[in-house]
């Protein structure tokens, strides 16, 4: 029997690495243990941040691909046709992909394909023939582009902005998810939420959805007891307006007034970071509410350790945007800390309300100020949420449980399709 060869899969992802991503390196890092061969293509250069320490256990080579048109021609010359011996013509897509470039400038549109032409030469010359995309945007249309010039497949993962977010137009939008759902090889998301917008979105390639929730490294994230400091609310995420951290200072400025002794810090950046720090200031709440900043995964886990619980007061913003699955809060499961947030997307499918901790109506500081005070009034209950929640991320969030998961769809992608011909003999 011929030795099985090992599984080679390429990631497209706009930037990487980023800070605010940590769920698609650790799942690349979990693949990798499986065995699978990973390259990474990324669109842009990442932005100038800290890094994750975890980094430094990637085997995957990155590559950062061309950032502008006259870039990405020289390189295609003085690659492609220095083994080809010419420059193949990939403009002939241009005229036949209308939906998936829908806002896109002449310029960006034509970028784009220079880029996938790039990225099917080198492609083909490492021998990767599924491509597998994170977020439904530039990076899953480079990989469907790339796909029409070398014959292979891809896939991507849907998450939220991506999925309801208005770009151009409504309508024009669910063209372009449509025809990108229309010729993924499948497509994973990260909540039923999301899988029933989807499937609904484009009922032809329904069958295609796969709902596989982010996974937590539940090695890393270990419940420590005595780190806990009693009143202290922890939240994180990105300063931007679907997190709905002005609800949350609101909430708290609703706890102050109760007489409540808490201490509030939040953790991340964003354009929003002005905006809050004179929220806190103007509501008198600069001793009991703190912005921290943007930390590597190892300086987050010891700094959520220290709170009582973790709340995330989602909601969703003017373009549609909203928060899918917010990672944030399975890894505070995993910590074995309570959870408070909004029925918005998949909350009702990380919190079992009265159980792992509670859920609340969006856009309601009240409501939120209601949860967090149910649980400083009650310690040891929360401490039991937090058991059941450690408890449920370990029955639904582990990531090699997960990753598995996600590697036998790779490998179904890859394996050669038997024809109807055959079928029928």
């Amino acid at each position: 029997m011929p030795e099985r060869l090992p599984l080679r899969i390429g990631y497209v992802l706009k930037r990487f690495p980023r800070l605010s991503e940590t769920f698609i390196l650790n799942e690349i890092l979990a693949l990798e243990r499986t065995g699978v061969e990973v390259e990474i293509f990324s669109l842009l250069r990442p932005p100038k941040e800290g890094r994750h320490a975890l980094i430094s256990e990637l085997k995957a080579p990155v590559t950062y691909l061309p950032s502008s048109v006259s870039a990405a021609r020289l390189t295609m010359k003085t690659g492609i046709e220095a083994e080809t011996g010419s420059l193949p013509d990939f403009y002939d897509e241009l005229e036949a992909s209308p939906p998936l470039l829908s806002g896109k400038s002449p310029q960006d549109a034509a970028l784009l394909h220079l880029k996938a032409g790039l990225l099917a030469f080198l492609a083909h010359r490492r021998g990767i023939r599924h491509l597998h995309a994170h977020f439904g945007s530039d990076a899953t249309t480079a990989a469907l582009l790339t796909s029409r010039l070398t014959g292979g497949t891809f896939s991507y993962t849907a998450h939220a902005r991506d999925i309801y977010h208005t770009y151009v137009s409504p309508s024009k939008d669910a063209q372009m998810r449509r025809a990108k759902m229309s010729e993924a090889e499948f497509l994973v998301t990260v909540s039923d939420y999301n899988a029933k917008h989807l499937r609904k979105l484009c009922p032809d390639a329904a069958h295609r959805v796969h709902r596989l929730y982010n996974g937590i490294d539940l090695t890393r994230f270990v419940p420590d007891r005595d780190a806990r400091r009693p009143g202290r609310i922890i939240a994180v995420g990105r300063f931007i307006e679907k997190k709905g951290f002005p609800i949350l200072i609101e909430a708290c400025r609703i706890l102050r007034d109760r007489g409540h002794a808490f201490d509030c810090l939040i953790l991340g950046d964003g354009p929003m970071r002005d905006e809050l720090e004179r929220q806190i200031a103007q509501l008198g709440l600069t001793g009991s509410v703190r912005l921290g900043g943007s930390l590597p995964q190892e300086q987050l886990i010891t700094e959520m350790k220290t709170g009582a619980m973790v709340t995330l007061p989602c909601i969703v913003s003017e373009s549609g945007d909203r928060d899918g699955l917010p990672t944030v809060l399975l890894e505070a499961m995993a910590l074995g800390l309570p959870v408070v947030t909004t029925t918005v997307s998949g909350g009702p499918e990380i919190v079992v309300e009265g159980e792992t901790g509670h859920l609340c109506p969006p856009g309601n500081p009240s409501a939120l100020a209601a949860a967090l005070e149910s649980l400083l009034d009650a310690p040891e209950r929360a401490t039991d949420m937090g058991v059941a929640g450690r408890a449920r991320a370990e029955r639904l969030f582990d990531l090699e449980t997960n990753v598995a998961a996600l590697r036998a769809l790779f490998e179904d992608a890859l394996e050669p399709k038997t024809s109807m011909a055959k079928v029928a003999s």
